[in-house]
């Protein structure tokens, strides 16, 4: 009779583990320490957990809901900062997998939005209730955090399906550490999940280290007094003009450009008009006003009388400031409405172009049947940099459903092109070649070029979609003096 050797040690490991279990009755559930003691101890930015930490390759992680272990923060005093600050470590949390919490699942927060599929693992989750209305901020940007990639997310309920009110992952470029702030004000007493995560891999890879997390209430800014960029404004406000250099201004909907519509009529007050044909609370839209050719137009202003607002900054002012300092950013002397040069058939081939240009003009076009094309010359001096872009009137890409332009390029209306481009980028259909990035169009040498719009035809067909309307940009930038 043969012993089974390794059937006993293995029952005897086992037993072993089992005493050594049952014999330590304080061994805390991992993810549930957050804190190890959520007295005065864990308040400031000193204090930290009581885990044990180790380098050695991180085991299987435990896949539970870490919903039924939320620590309540609610009962915690704010500190002289107005912060209740609680010290943890995730290295041992749960691990969350698709299903489990809403944030985990395909396109939620901690899934997509902050890096993928990854950040599921190692996840401590947070009870707090709010002690008046206002806005609610869960940071790990403090001291006691180590520098790992941490994930904060605050969420209204703490199930399979819920919605992240706020998700953020990465404060800025090269900075880890995360600051997740609610974008609309919370009602008094209203109770929220802050969730305290790691990016990785998968579960079993995802960042861990020691964190400390800080939650802060603030009162929204009321309407008329100056904001931030990323403020809250009081409800039925946004903070309108914001920029990292100055300070925007808390301005009631549909009152002013850049205002969000409202999502009754009127949308927009007196003669601003609304981004979108029909605002909702998912799709708000902003207020724009209407700018004239010559005057500054952007994201909150559209041109009249089919006027075009062009992405490059060589469109030199015609007339004086609307009354807007600036639009979404760009310098008054960038973004000014000009009246687009119309396209004039026959221009259907590199051979026989529209008559030549010499400076940036603006083209509006149409490309009908779908097998019309349409060339444009520009002449340009030794040195120059060509652009071309198609868009739609406000510079966007809303040419319409399955309107898809090519745009080539060729010099002295030679047969083969010297660039090419279709879609500016993944589902973009427009077109842009820019000499900056292209070097077949940098620095070119002295001579007529010829810049041809066409459809895109699919293979195995013969014309493309018809185009009733685009808009072509024809930069042409003078050599460095």
């Amino acid at each position: 009779m043969k012993t089974n050797l390794r059937g006993l040690l293995a029952t005897m490991l086992a037993t072993g583990m089992l005493a050594a279990c049952s014999s330590d009755s304080n061994t805390p559930t991992p993810g549930t320490d957050a804190g190890t003691d959520l007295g005065a101890s864990d308040i400031g930015g000193d204090a930290r957990a009581d885990v044990t930490r180790t380098d050695a390759p991180r085991p299987d992680v435990q896949v539970v809901n870490p919903c039924t272990s939320a620590v309540d923060l609610s009962s915690m005093t704010p500190g002289a900062d107005g912060a209740i600050r609680v010290t943890g470590d995730n290295t041992d949390a749960p691990g969350v997998q698709v299903g489990d919490l809403g944030l985990a699942a395909e396109g939620g927060c901690l899934g997509a939005t902050s890096g993928g599929d990854g950040a599921k693992g190692g996840t401590v989750v947070y009870r707090y209730t709010m002690r008046t209305a206002g806005v609610l901020t869960a940071s790990t940007a403090n001291p006691g955090t180590d520098e790992f990639d941490t994930v904060v997310a605050i969420l209204g309920t703490c199930s399979a399906n819920a919605r992240p009110l706020a998700c953020n992952d990465d404060i800025g470029q090269g900075n880890l550490l995360s600051t997740a702030r609610t974008s609309a004000p919370l009602m008094a007493g209203q109770t929220v999940f802050i969730v305290v995560g790691g990016w990785g891999a998968d579960s079993k890879n995802a960042a861990t280290g020691a964190y400390e997390l800080s939650v802060r209430e603030a009162a929204p800014i009321a309407i008329g007094m100056p904001c931030a960029q990323g403020q809250v404004c009081a409800a039925g406000s946004l903070c309108v003009g914001a920029t990292a250099m100055n300070s925007g201004l808390c301005t009631a909907d549909g009152t002013a450009p850049g205002a969000a519509c409202r999502t009754a009529a009127p949308f927009c007050d007196g003669a601003f008009s609304c981004s979108v044909a029909t605002p909702s609370m998912a799709t708000r839209g902003i207020c724009r006003r209407s700018a004239a050719p010559g005057e500054a137009c952007g994201a909150t202003a559209t041109c009249s009388m089919m006027g075009f607002c062009p992405n490059l900054t060589t469109t030199p002012s015609a007339m004086g400031d609307a009354g807007v300092s600036a639009d979404a950013g760009a310098p008054m002397a960038g973004r000014y409405c000009a009246l687009p040069t119309m396209e004039a058939e026959p221009n259907n081939t590199p051979a026989a172009p529209q008559a030549a240009v010499t400076q940036t003009t603006i083209f509006r076009g149409a490309i009908t049947p779908g097998t019309d094309r349409d060339c444009y010359a520009v002449t340009v001096p030794a040195g120059a940099t060509l652009y071309a872009e198609t868009t739609d009137a406000q510079g966007a890409c809303d040419l319409g459903d399955g309107e898809d332009t090519v745009i080539n390029v060729y010099r002295d209306g030679t047969a083969a092109p010297i660039a090419t481009n279709d879609d500016v980028t993944m589902g973009v259909l427009c077109s842009r070649l820019d000499g900056r990035t292209n070097p077949a169009l940098l620095r070119v040498s002295a001579g007529t070029y010829t810049v041809c719009v066409s459809p895109y035809v699919e293979m195995g067909e013969t014309e493309g979609t018809p185009i009733p309307a685009y808009y072509l940009t024809v930069g042409v930038i003078p050599p460095a003096p």
